[in-house]
């Protein structure tokens, strides 16, 4: 071969080869101990190397856990000395060391899963429970400035669930309304106050008040001093009349379903001028002068009542129920006055038949008898015959005259009449656009239906003769009880 200019080696640069140190040469490298004070080259990693010196303190920290002199020195003094090498460096990790601290990492790792496992779980259940209570909690009052978006959305969601609560009062018996209010007592506030905004807002007045005013006049009648010929006797004057006393000269008021007591804390401060007695009932007492209660099952004595009231409160299925109860705590002896006011939505309509419906209009009196006179005389008209003979048949138009009002209660008077009440006629008032206000007054006798109807006048086989059977004399339970139809919100 020929040798070529700058490529050529010469044997002086050569090397002899020598063999790689093997493993356990270099572990017996790293095993030697430093000598004191002599300054180590290789670079740090942060890890401590277990030595046959130092294996038993390493096994004691980091196998048993317990601390070593030098880390409790460094707790007491975390600066350290000069000249220890550790002045610029890291902490130690010492969980870290080795394979046996990997494995007591996994371990710690494990224990700490275990003991957050049955917390987590307690965490769930608590979270679950809370959550079952916020459904049926109220929304929560709150302090916080809320922008107008935002309190328009808290109002609909308030009238939302009052508008709940109100169908369920009116769709369930008072039985299951009671149960209801027993596990929930939040929902008779919430209710009575989405019922606060509901009057405020769209009615143009209270039939609570309106009886509040009567009770007014009328116990103020009883106290006025006696003078001659000063005022007309209150008998010739029925809406003067004075209240139903005892002869001590006590009147005793039942409000039934009386939601916040209103009647009763307006009349409060007179009570005692007027000898009135005020017995409020409802589902629950959130105040004093309310007495919880089912209206269908009163703690009251037979006969101990002078007037009872439902005002707005024949809300549940049972409601007939209710009105048997009141019959039971009035007083028996023709004075007993049961006062009722409800909304017109829950009363039907008046029917009529098809053949009633532009039936030609009766004559006057004045038309009539001119009728009859020519009729007599032989009069020069052909059709007077024909004219006098229709003038007794003719039918008063049964076409709704302008503003009458063409609500029917006639089905609901008769659930009273056959549960011992007569309707004073005088009493019924339709003039408020959305409520119906009229009075009964309990009969001596016994009722023809219900509950307290009398076993013996049943038994005696005696038919009684009427001249005409009044409407819904024949209903069945279950026709009574949807006379008055649920007064439930239109579903937004």
């Amino acid at each position: 071969m020929f040798a070529v200019p700058g490529w050529s080696v010469s044997s002086s640069a050569l090397k002899q080869q020598t063999e790689p140190q093997s493993q356990a040469q270099n572990e017996q490298k790293q095993d030697e101990t430093p000598k004191p004070g002599a300054k180590s080259n290789k670079r740090k990693r942060g890890k401590e190397n277990v030595t046959k010196g130092n294996v038993d303190e390493m096994f004691r920290r980091v196998i048993e856990g317990q601390e070593s002199k030098t880390d409790k020195k460094r707790k007491k003094d975390p600066k350290p000395k000069e000249g220890s090498g550790l002045e610029k460096s890291q902490p130690v990790n010492t969980s870290e060391v080795g394979d046996a601290g990997k494995g007591n990492k996994r371990k710690n790792k494990r224990k700490d899963k275990a003991k957050d496992k049955p917390q987590t779980e307690e965490g769930k259940s608590s979270a679950v429970e809370e959550a079952n209570s916020l459904s049926s909690a109220p929304p929560p009052t709150t302090t916080a400035i809320l922008t107008p978006l935002q309190q328009a959305m808290r109002q609909k969601l308030i009238s939302a669930r009052f508008r709940h609560l109100n169908e369920t009062l009116y769709t369930t018996p008072s039985s299951q309304a009671l149960e209801l209010f027993d596990k929930n007592p939040e929902f008779f506030q919430e209710y009575h106050s989405g019922f606060a905004r509901q009057v405020k807002e769209s009615w143009p007045s209270n039939p609570v008040d309106g009886y509040i005013k009567s009770i007014k006049t009328r116990g103020a009648i009883h106290s006025a001093p006696k003078r001659s010929g000063s005022q007309p006797d209150a008998s010739s004057r029925p809406q003067l009349r004075p209240l139903p006393r005892r002869p001590n000269g006590l009147c005793t008021i039942a409000d039934l379903g009386c939601g916040d007591a209103h009647l009763a804390r307006s009349l409060t401060p007179s009570a005692k001028k007027m000898k009135l007695k005020l017995q409020s009932y409802d589902l629950q007492a959130p105040d004093p002068l309310i007495t919880k209660a089912d209206i269908a099952n009163l703690p009251v004595e037979d006969g101990s009542v002078d007037v009872a009231i439902f005002c707005l409160s024949l809300m549940g299925t049972n409601w007939v129920s209710f009105v048997e109860e009141a019959w039971r705590v009035l007083r028996g002896d023709g004075k007993g006055e049961c006062w009722v006011s409800e909304v017109k939505s829950r009363f039907g309509k008046i029917t009529r038949k098809k053949a009633q419906i532009g039936a030609k209009k009766a004559p006057t009196k004045a038309e009539l008898k001119k009728l009859k006179k020519a009729k007599r005389g032989g009069g020069n008209n052909d059709g007077d015959d024909s004219d006098v003979e229709d003038a007794e048949i003719y039918a008063e138009d049964a076409r709704p005259q302008e503003g009458a009002d063409e609500t029917d209660i006639s089905s609901f008077v008769e659930v009273f009449r056959t549960r011992g009440f007569i309707l004073k006629p005088e009493s019924v008032d339709k003039s408020n656009k959305m409520f119906v206000r009229m009075e009964f007054v309990k009969q001596g006798g016994a009722p023809s239906k219900g509950q307290h109807a009398s076993l013996a006048a049943a038994g005696t086989g005696k038919k009684k003769f009427i001249d005409k059977v009044p409407v819904g004399g024949n209903m069945t339970p279950d026709e009574e009880a949807k006379v008055l139809k649920p007064c439930v919100y239109k579903i937004r």
